[in-house]
């Protein structure tokens, strides 16, 4: 268990970047609402709804979906909103998933196919996570011929890219993209919005308990997804690389949500039945994969 101490000390430090405090201010809906326009300004946010959900699942034995903003406009489109702050080198898979997800309960069981709304997941990175020389701040992807006509299926992904080219970006936008790079809002209005907002939620005691209340789901969230990936793959874990690579995967978010490498440790210790040894070279193979996709 993450001790409140720790979880107080990283709230001191969370800013914009940080996945919990993201979620508590973009799932204010004034901040969503103009988040959104900015991203889709052709589109009605007059009414919006951010959904209250922790996860989306098909079955006990798919993967666990967790969408970081998950809301609806008037007309029954959905949006997802992921902070992407490391390259994980498979945004095009994470976006399939998350329109599979979004779209799974739209329909009742003989509905028409074509009351299917649109669906839009949105990735606010501060880095170019394809492969591409291509340096354009705001991409939008939808499914295409090679001859080039639209499918016209409703699905949107939409890739910012706070590193890349800010020509025609608005202001709003630009004063995210500042926030994503760990950088004042200087830009719009937006950004400095969303800084008084984390400065609130700092230092109201409300604030500070539903941080706190979120950073444990998270960590609940991983430590299950680690649980549930080795009991799919039907052996102990450390047995195959299968495995490896999701323990791997886990130590990230365990490092940035305790920032203590013992504490780490121990909880792979005791958690997942690992000796010391077996532990700490976890670690070690997952902070070099780690610096490796930065």
């Amino acid at each position: 268990m993450v001790s409140k101490q720790k979880i107080r000390r990283k709230l001191a430090q969370a800013d914009f970047t940080d996945d919990v405090m993201f979620e508590l201010v973009m799932s204010q809906l004034e901040i969503c609402r103009k988040f959104l326009k900015a991203v889709l300004p052709k589109l009605d946010f007059t009414k919006i709804k951010v959904v209250d959900q922790s996860h989306l699942k098909t079955d006990y034995l798919s993967k666990a979906g967790r969408l970081d903003i998950h809301c609806t406009d008037a007309y029954g489109n959905q949006f997802d909103i992921e902070l992407q702050m490391t390259n994980e080198h498979n945004v095009a898979q994470r976006a399939k998933y998350y329109h599979a997800l979004m779209t799974n309960h739209m329909l009742t069981a003989g509905e028409n196919y074509q009351n299917l709304k649109e669906t839009y997941v949105i990735f606010l990175c501060p880095f170019n996570p394809l492969i591409t020389e291509q340096q354009r701040a705001v991409g939008h992807y939808q499914m295409i011929s090679e001859e080039g006509d639209y499918l016209n299926d409703g699905t949107h992904t939409l890739i910012l890219n706070a590193s890349g080219d800010w020509e025609g970006v608005s202001d709003e936008l630009k004063g995210i993209f500042q926030l994503v790079l760990r950088q004042p809002a200087s830009f719009g209005q937006l950004g400095a919005q969303i800084m008084d907002k984390i400065d609130e939620i700092k230092h109201s005691k409300t604030g500070g308990r539903k941080y706190m209340e979120l950073t444990g789901a998270f960590w609940q969230d991983a430590r299950n997804e680690g649980r549930k990936e080795g009991k799919k793959a039907g052996i102990k874990i450390g047995e195959r690389k299968g495995t490896d690579e999701t323990i791997i995967k886990l130590i990230p978010d365990l490092v940035a949500l305790t920032n203590d490498r013992q504490a780490v440790i121990k909880i792979l210790m005791n958690k997942m039945n690992l000796s010391q040894e077996q532990a700490e070279s976890y670690y070690k193979r997952a902070m070099v994969a780690e610096a490796k996709n930065v």
